[in-house]
């Protein structure tokens, strides 16, 4: 068993399998609530049915934050088993998983004092995010200390990029940047925007298009120009389109010296103000350990 226990948020968009077979441990970024209802994402909600309930009625389906004690009795929960933890968090620029991460660590140091549980903020979302908890848990695999888990994520976080297809701005006024109005414009005019994740771990946007393909091919000459090297690692997630996504995992690997590809579902927790139809790409070159 590794030394690390390496943990994130579902924003990381970690397919389950995969997180089983790594020994990641994966918890919600947030309660989602439909119609009243809560539900846990990932356990009692999945994320094609959560796309299925945002398109039905997107007003009705909401998020709340998760909260220190939820995170509290897992660290306890884990303890019986770990003395040290990795919980790679989302972006604090975009969520408050990390900040609510960091109390429950603080709470835990009266119940366990001598387990440790280093909060690392992420400074991305989704398939990024994805990539950076990959590698961290590569190296827990390996026997690493937790000093030299988290330095390894953070070398693979500073030259990690992600760049997000959305396939509607119908869904946007959700994230309070634009008006319900325009919105709805922009949706009728079939803009779809481009954003690219940056370095301090915010969500901007960079372009537009109007076809899908043409976005998708557009994301693929960004990557081309930001990476300056054909040989990546790519995580592409989708929202509801499972066969884009396998599409575009095909196109990467007919371009690009593809080094792994990992293909998940994005996260409901973001894609509320996203929408369904959104291809988000994480990628980064070889790192070493």
């Amino acid at each position: 068993m590794s030394r690390v226990l390496v943990m994130t948020d579902t924003v990381a968009c970690i397919p389950e399998d995969l997180a089983r077979e790594l020994g990641i441990k994966v918890v919600p970024a947030a309660n989602i609530i439909v119609n009243g209802q809560s539900y846990i994402e990932g356990v009692t909600l999945k994320a094609a049915e959560a796309y299925r309930l945002i398109t039905e009625d997107p007003d009705r389906f909401v998020t709340s934050a998760i909260p220190p004690d939820y995170l509290l009795k897992v660290y306890l929960e884990l303890s019986e088993m770990y003395q040290e933890v990795l919980f790679i968090t989302i972006s604090s620029a975009l969520s408050a998983v990390s900040r609510t991460a960091t109390i429950a660590v603080d709470l835990l140091r009266e119940r366990k004092p001598g387990m440790t549980i280093r909060v690392m903020d992420s400074k991305a979302c989704a398939s990024t995010q994805g990539l950076v908890v990959l590698a961290a848990a590569r190296a827990a695999a390996q026997g690493r200390s937790l000093d030299e888990v988290e330095s390894f994520a953070r070398k693979v976080r500073q030259v990690a990029g992600g760049l997000m297809l959305l396939d509607t701005l119908r869904y946007a006024y959700r994230t309070g940047r634009i008006s319900k109005a325009a919105s709805q414009i922009a949706s009728l005019l079939n803009i779809k925007p481009i954003n690219r994740l940056t370095d301090e771990g915010k969500v901007e946007f960079v372009d537009r298009v109007r076809k899908k393909a043409e976005g998708l091919n557009r994301l693929m000459d960004m990557i081309e120009r930001q990476m300056g090297t054909s040989a990546l690692h790519f995580m592409v997630t989708h929202a509801a389109v499972p066969e884009q996504a396998e599409e575009f995992a095909k196109q990467l690997k007919g371009r690009f010296r593809c080094l792994s590809m990992v293909i998940g579902e994005f996260s409901p927790v973001m894609g509320y103000g996203a929408g369904p139809g959104v291809i988000f790409v994480g990628f980064h070159p070889e790192v070493a350990m």
